[in-house]
């Protein structure tokens, strides 16, 4: 956490606020509108393996948005093979190796929507 996000925190807590609102926008622990950031924030885990895993967990993340934004659903097969990333008999590299497929599967499916709904250009 950087420092101007733990002092903000700090701040909240003192000034009466809900222990949760460091969850809001603007929160120690709120979304992270500058990408610089999060990089940054990403960069700091000490685990090159976990830091490999955010990394990922990222880009889907993007792509989960995109969908949202684009009114598409998660094909069901894509979205269990999210669900199994819980499993805790996982190792990391696991991980790594099963969310990176799933990414590949769903710029694959965003490709193939994407060029059905396109108009033709002539």
């Amino acid at each position: 956490m950087s420092k101007k996000r733990k002092k903000e925190s700090l701040h909240a807590i003192s000034a009466g606020r809900s222990p949760l609102s460091q969850f809001e926008p603007g929160g120690s622990c709120g979304p992270i509108h500058d990408p610089n950031e999060y990089e940054a924030l990403i960069r700091m885990v000490p685990d090159p393996e976990h830091r490999e895993f955010l990394e990922e967990a990222s880009r889907f993340a993007s792509m989960w948005q995109y969908l949202s934004g684009a009114d598409m659903e998660m094909p069901p097969e894509i979205a269990a093979q999210v669900v199994q990333l819980k499993d805790r008999t996982l190792s990391v590299r696991d991980r790594i190796t099963r969310i990176r497929d799933v990414n590949q599967r769903l710029m694959e499916f965003i490709q193939r929507h994407d060029r059905e709904d396109s108009p033709v250009r002539q």
